[in-house]
């Protein structure tokens, strides 16, 4: 039984999640979102498709390549007058009897489907590769849809797709009673920014 100052919240407690095809047209976007404040991060989505998890060679494959691409982008500087370094997140590839010890729990067509409802079960538990905030969230989500910010093509950069991405958020209500020159929607951004260190976020706060 929730107490009234948990009705009170200013959070909904509970994430909500989209995925990409979703979102994919400006009429799929406003019937999924509303133009609400909001909290968002764009995440991998690790389901694995049927054809995969049916094919021990494509499943095998599949996992595999999802540790061969990055989680950021590239970012560089100069620490002299000679020297200019480039830096990335990126995930360190199965050990050989890893790999090995994957293609013969393939061969099981239950253990194939249970490794990839496990991914798709902890897809929030990797790094983001965004997160934003916004007063109106559909509006602001279709403008990443509709290639009008720079983050459909950063990700491409780095061999990834906004296709491939889940959309999670959480809707913000800013309070009345609280006198701030900051929205809400803001500081809470910001904190989870800091918390998180999102891949393609490239001015933090």
């Amino acid at each position: 039984m929730m107490c009234e100052s948990e009705n009170n919240m200013l959070f909904n407690q509970q994430v909500e999640i989209v995925r990409f095809k979703q979102i994919a047209t400006r009429s799929h976007c406003n019937n999924a979102l509303l133009n609400v404040s909001a909290v968002y991060a764009w995440f991998r989505d690790l389901t694995l498709p049927k054809e995969t998890l049916a094919s021990e060679e494509k499943f095998v494959d599949t996992v595999i390549q999802l540790l061969d691409n990055p989680l950021s982008e590239k970012r560089e500087g100069r620490i002299s007058s000679f020297y200019e370094v480039g830096i990335t997140i990126q995930p360190k590839e199965l050990t050989r009897k890893k790999k090995n010890a994957l293609r013969q729990y393939a061969k099981k067509e239950n253990i194939r489907k249970d490794i990839g409802s496990a991914l798709e079960a902890v897809a929030l538990w990797q790094i983001p590769f965004y997160i934003g905030k916004t007063n109106r969230l559909a509006d602001r989500v279709w403008e990443h849809v509709n290639r009008e910010t720079a983050l459909w093509s950063r990700l491409e950069e780095a061999g990834l797709s906004l296709q491939d991405c889940l959309l999670a958020y959480v809707p913000i209500s800013n309070p009345d009673d609280v006198d701030v020159d900051l929205p809400l929607e803001q500081l809470v951004e910001d904190i989870i920014t800091k918390l998180s260190s999102p891949g393609f976020v490239r001015r933090p706060g």
